[in-house]
């Protein structure tokens, strides 16, 4: 009786160190945007929040200028190698020919060998290759769209978590680019959003958003929505609307009878909006788009 009481106080007691590690847990993982110190420790979980807000300037311009100095640098350092060997190639073409040569030559200073100037020219060449793979990374990435933009901007000039002088950054919009990749047809996905964000009651945030997310914001203007359920409504939706694209240009010309003009004229119109809706709503290729038509 002893031992099953004693039995049971441990489980009683392993059972409250559990309570207690998934409460500890639930509220660790339960810490608002809001609650967040109002700047850029705000702002940070702000833009954590969700993928959409997680963008940045790509400062161009400033990628532009270093690449031209850097290309003008080796122009320079390109220039005096041509002209050393042309030099050499009248007073000393077996400096030309032989490394060894031309590196124990004592009748110029140190700094002015051929030696010298192909180890700043590596140095530089290094400078330059590693500005280039910036730009080229940079430029790959794509710009946030524009509804994502707005609600960044928005939030940010919103509740102004900056000074206004480290505010200014946001107003280079051009300039920004996304961290996140784009989803596949990201815009319908933001038409599905907005037209089921009027619908009454709440019902919007009801069907978009998890309980994960309704634990990031108690703000009432700040709406993240599950990617997954909007994915799912997005992929009903384009499911109903190739159905409608399959089956109504069947449809039709069962019910046209005698008119082989107007049959025609049929196929073509709904082989057009079939290949419209491919390169509208995904991101098939050229010769994807070519092959599904063809099908």
């Amino acid at each position: 009786m002893a031992a099953t009481e004693k039995r049971r106080g441990g489980d009683a007691g392993a059972a409250e160190y559990v309570d207690h590690c998934v409460h500890s847990f639930n509220r660790i993982n339960q810490i608002l945007v809001d609650d967040h110190p109002n700047g850029y420790p705000q702002l940070a979980a702000f833009m954590d929040s969700d993928s959409n807000f997680l963008m940045c300037r790509r400062f161009g311009f400033l990628h532009s200028r270093v690449l031209l100095y850097r290309q003008d640098e080796l122009t320079d350092l390109e220039n005096k190698l041509i002209d050393m060997d042309g030099l050499d190639k009248d007073e000393l073409p077996l400096a030309l020919r032989s490394r060894k040569i031309d590196d124990e030559r004592n009748d110029i200073e140190e700094q002015y060998t051929r030696k010298t100037l192909i180890n700043t020219i590596d140095q530089k060449l290094k400078e330059y290759d590693d500005i280039v793979r910036r730009v080229r990374s940079f430029v790959s990435m794509k710009r946030p769209s524009k509804r994502n933009f707005k609600s960044f901007y928005d939030w940010i000039l919103g509740i102004k978590p900056l000074s206004r002088e480290e505010t200014d950054f946001v107003k280079h919009g051009e300039d920004f680019v996304a961290l996140a990749d784009a989803e596949e047809g990201g815009w319908f996905d933001g038409v599905v959003e907005d037209c089921l964000s009027c619908l009454p009651g709440g019902l919007a945030k009801k069907l978009l958003t998890s309980p994960e997310q309704l634990k990031k914001s108690d703000d009432a203007y700040v709406h993240l929505y599950s990617k997954y359920r909007v994915d799912v409504i997005v992929r009903l939706t384009l499911t109903i609307i190739t159905v409608l694209l399959l089956m109504a240009p069947t449809a039709a010309l069962y019910l046209v009878h005698g008119h082989a003009k107007l049959k025609i004229v049929l196929i073509v119109i709904f082989t057009l909006l079939f290949s419209l809706a491919l390169g509208v709503f995904t991101k098939a290729k050229r010769h994807e788009m070519f092959a599904a038509t063809a099908a």
